[in-house]
């Protein structure tokens, strides 16, 4: 049980941190976007997978996994935003933030498909109904990692007094979902004196060098995988100091142990599983591309190395 929790703690920590650091990028390219005049053009505060309908209405629909669903939900008359959630840590941090940013917002539609390994529904309902704890963690959530370290606490609370969930998980069926919606448009009529979204601050544009003007200018980011981590596993990196070697292990999604690797090169190393297909997505190669790095950073200079955190010296 204990070497279980271990590997549990393991797998939260480097989940996280990789969806994060590529969530970073792509949050910082979306307010780098070319600005617009209006105050509602600002709104939605943070990208995601979402259709924006009508920026005064007062509701959003949550599709789960039912991606197909949200555009066309979106389109109806009283409907702010619509969009998918696969996760209850971004995910919701997302959803949340969104939502708070604009308090014409008043009654929260939870419908298609739930996710049975991440559950994010199911944490999205114990999110209202009780809350977090100190660390944000998501009183009550079954998913994996409910923790909303994105967000801070007050942000929490306001979205909790300021939505209705309506819970109709699972329901797929637009004519069904159209009377709902219609249903809570009546129940929850926009009320103009509200104020609308948030005006987002942007970053000011760095000065560029005047050499730089040859060149044809691109902005960081771009379109994530939806899961944790990669459908062929995931990868815990070690070092072995007494034999200068890094170790790979390879773990198939359900955690159950598949390959193991030594080398000392992170390149020898990263190109192998590519070759060997452990690695399916961009994104996961490039986070693994820069912990082996680190970790042969570690061997050559005496550093301690731990998945996901800084290099330190050894003491």
């Amino acid at each position: 049980m204990e070497t279980y929790r271990r590997w549990y703690a393991q797998l939260e920590r480097f989940g996280a941190a990789m969806f994060r650091r590529v969530d970073a990028v792509y949050t910082r390219a979306w307010r780098l976007r070319p600005a617009r005049a209006s105050r509602e053009a600002d709104w939605p505060a943070v990208p995601g997978a979402y259709t924006v309908g009508d920026r005064s209405g007062s509701v959003a629909v949550c599709t789960l996994t039912s991606s197909a669903l949200a555009p066309r939900i979106a389109a109806l008359p009283g409907v702010a935003i619509a969009g998918r959630l696969y996760t209850c840590n971004l995910g919701i941090e997302k959803l949340v933030t969104n939502v708070v940013a604009n308090q014409r917002i008043r009654a929260l539609l939870a419908c298609g498909k739930e996710s049975p390994l991440f559950q994010p529904a199911q944490a999205l309902r114990a999110l209202i109904e009780n809350g977090v704890d100190a660390d944000r963690r998501i009183n009550g959530a079954a998913g994996y990692l409910p923790v909303l370290s994105g967000v801070d606490a007050e942000t929490i609370e306001r979205f909790r007094g300021q939505v209705t969930l309506i819970d109709r998980i699972g329901e797929t069926e637009m004519r069904a979902i159209e009377a709902e919606v219609e249903r809570l448009v009546a129940e929850f009529p926009p009320d103009p004196r509200v104020a609308g979204p948030a005006t987002i601050a942007r970053s000011k544009p760095v000065q560029q060098r005047a050499e730089d003007a040859q060149f044809k200018t691109l902005l960081p980011g771009g379109r994530r995988e939806p899961l944790a981590y990669d459908p062929k596993g995931f990868i815990v990196i070690d070092v072995e100091r007494e034999g200068g070697r890094i170790v790979a292990r390879h773990y198939l999604p359900d955690g159950a142990p598949e390959n193991i690797m030594r080398g000392r090169s992170a390149e020898g190393i990263v190109l192998a599983l590519v070759r060997e297909g452990l690695v399916t997505q961009l994104t996961h190669a490039a986070y693994l591309g820069a912990e082996l790095e680190k970790a042969e950073t570690a061997l050559r200079l005496g550093f301690d190395y731990e998945q996901d955190k800084p290099l330190l010296r050894s003491r």
